[in-house]
């Protein structure tokens, strides 16, 4: 799942775009496993792409997927079931054991939780469909972009996103992302994630 953090436009924008490489529990919730990786490289209703980070709150969670909220105003359904088989699917048991543990914000809507630390408060409340694998430098660059109320200090956008073919190692997907030659060109300046190994499964993000 690829992320942007920041305005790519207005005065002096500053960009940073990085990359999580999250473990899906299709043994778990298949269906829901199988539809959220469809939303993630669907470049048409129902889609991630262009949705919000709505919800930060530093070293707690953040809540990502709300696709009434759109960058640039683009339509969207947001209200659209996309999830049906939550209920048939969930196991309630899975914990929020770690930071970068994902999970369903509700049945009904297309939001889900990333955690930033172990929140015991969250089971059996969200049923948990995935962990974060690598990328903890930028999971801790959006715990640190939050406010204790929640609203986020700058937009975080989901940019898209996709599955890696069995058999394939995820470190080859951590390439960092071209950095264009002249940092002006496109009109911002742009930071780039380097995946460093430092922020892992356990302990704390953004404390």
């Amino acid at each position: 799942m690829d992320l942007r953090i920041g305005r790519e436009e207005g005065k002096d924008p500053m960009v940073t775009r990085g990359r999580l490489i999250i473990e899906l529990f299709d043994d778990i919730m298949p269906r829901t496993v199988e539809q959220f990786i469809k939303m993630l490289e669907n470049r048409v209703e129902p889609t991630y792409r262009g949705s919000n980070v709505t919800t930060i709150l530093p070293g707690d969670y953040a809540i990502a997927g709300d696709r009434t909220s759109f960058q640039e105003g683009a339509a969207s359904l947001g209200s659209q079931v996309v999830f049906s088989r939550v209920e048939q699917e969930a196991n309630w048991q899975v914990p929020h054991l770690n930071p970068g543990v994902l999970s369903l914000a509700d049945a009904k809507t297309s939001k889900f939780y990333v955690t930033f630390r172990k929140a015991e408060e969250l089971d059996g409340w969200h049923a948990v469909f995935g962990k974060t694998v690598y990328g903890f430098d930028m999971l801790k660059a959006v715990s640190e972009h939050g406010n204790e109320n929640g609203n986020p200090k700058e937009p975080v956008i989901i940019m898209g996103g996709g599955s890696i073919p069995k058999g394939t190692h995820p470190r080859e997907f951590l390439k960092a992302m071209e950095v264009p030659k002249d940092e002006e060109e496109g009109g911002y300046k742009k930071k780039v994630m380097r995946y460093s190994s430092m922020y892992r499964h356990t302990g704390l993000i953004g404390n």
